[in-house]
């Protein structure tokens, strides 16, 4: 008996050590990326493609840019299940993009933070992170109000797994005083992201051929006082003395100052729901495939720009029947019909000749194009921007006039920023 104890006793303790011979090797996930080899940089593409809409099974795209904000703005009309311009509660939808941007997009950009906070090597990284992450928390607060922002995508770090809500105010506090200290930390003769940067920082590539690499550093820099300036003028009607403050720091700092200054990431045609525009790819129905034009310009939108003699108008509309895209042919869509039959029928809507398609849709060549861009903060909307300002008595330049025909002229030269031919 005791033999057979004996045997047993070295059986184990031979398979313990082959076990243990090769347990680093055994336990080590192949396919896992060293610390060393780690490139941080890439989580800001990451947060980058996310913050567009990509890889997020368009719930941002779909549900609440299109389906929610366009149609309640009127500059979209739909006939048929869209909710937005017919004042429609539905929670899935509603919420569609706070269940997604924490993970999507709060997780790469606090990575990114928590990896480059306190090393030389990615200072301008890091500042770049920070303002990164006012982007997407400026989105986020604008749409839902009071959001977990402090405590919020550090789960991994601190096991917060219920974070608290913050107030907007001070969520807006936070945010205008991240944006100063990342602007003025920033310094171009310091690291520079590089081809991981989607929005400034890809040279000569394809994605963004207007940037260069001694420009990336400095643009960043105009994108934080730009968005410095719309956080203030967002503040305007809760707190005006706070907004005229902020307002007159941006301008300080240096904003914006031309189409070529504009902040938006050109998109990927052949990476698929990773890489392409995701605005384009629902709207042109290429992944949302119905065929059946669901998504028309609303009345309201077409009215104004056939009013005014708007000359973008033909590069952005034409008739989905007859592809025109002559001004005088132009017919929007007016909200709130659908295709049930009863009171509300699309056939009873005013302008409606025959066919839902007889109305003016978007013109897919020059605005929905699958590697077109997508803008983020644009010298238009800067110059507008300042033009209230201005308006308002404060200290950012010229006249509320002056600011207001730069931000006009530059919204129509930024159209051939989606495509040449839209020059004007």
């Amino acid at each position: 008996m005791k033999s057979i104890y004996k045997i047993v006793f070295v059986l184990a303790v031979v398979s313990i050590t082959s076990c243990t011979k090769n347990f680093e090797k055994t336990n080590t996930d192949p396919n896992s990326v060293a610390v060393q080899n780690y490139v941080p940089a890439y989580s800001l593409t990451r947060a980058q493609l996310e913050y567009t809409g990509n890889s997020d099974f368009s719930y941002e795209t779909w549900r609440v840019n299109i389906i929610y904000a366009g149609m309640m703005m009127q500059q979209l009309a739909n006939a048929s299940w869209y909710a937005g311009d017919k004042y429609i509660q539905n929670d899935a939808w509603a919420s569609a993009y706070f269940e997604v941007a924490y993970r999507d997009q709060v997780k790469y950009v606090e990575d990114l933070l928590k990896i480059t906070e306190g090393k030389p090597q990615y200072a301008n990284l890091y500042q770049i992170a920070r303002i990164m992450k006012v982007m997407i928390f400026h989105r986020i607060t604008d749409i839902y109000g009071d959001i977990p922002y402090t405590e919020a995508g550090l789960g991994y770090y601190n096991r917060t797994f219920t974070p608290k809500y913050d107030k907007q105010q001070d969520i807006y506090s936070d945010m205008l005083k991240e944006l100063d200290a990342a602007a003025q930390a920033l310094d171009p003769a310091k690291d520079k992201p590089g081809d991981a940067d989607l929005i400034y920082g890809l040279g000569g590539n394809k994605f963004n051929p207007d940037n260069s690499a001694a420009q990336e550093i400095s643009k960043w820099k105009k994108l934080a006082y730009s968005l410095m300036l719309r956080l203030a003028m967002r503040l305007t009607k809760a707190d005006a003395a706070t907004a005229k403050t902020w307002a007159e720091k941006a301008y300080a700092g240096g904003l914006i100052a031309s189409n070529a200054d504009n902040a938006y990431v050109l998109h990927d045609a052949t990476g698929g729901r990773n890489t392409v525009n995701r605005n384009s790819n629902i709207l042109s129905g290429e992944w949302n495939a119905t065929g059946n034009g669901e998504v028309f310009l609303s009345k309201t939108f077409v009215d104004f720009l056939k009013s005014n003699n708007d000359p973008r108008l033909p590069f952005m509309a034409k008739v989905k029947s007859s592809g025109s895209t002559l001004p005088a042919d132009q017919v929007g869509l007016p909200n709130g019909y659908d295709q049930n039959g009863g009171a509300t029928d699309v056939s009873k809507a005013p302008g409606f000749s025959a066919n839902i398609n007889n109305f003016s849709t978007i013109r897919a060549d020059v605005l929905l194009k699958l590697d077109g861009p997508t803008f983020l903060v644009t010298y238009a909307q800067t110059e507008l921007l300042l033009a209230e300002a201005a308006k308002r008595g404060w200290n950012v330049g010229a006249s509320a006039q002056t600011h207001y025909n730069n931000g006009v002229r530059a919204a129509m030269e930024q159209l051939a920023q989606y495509n040449s031919t839209a020059s004007i």
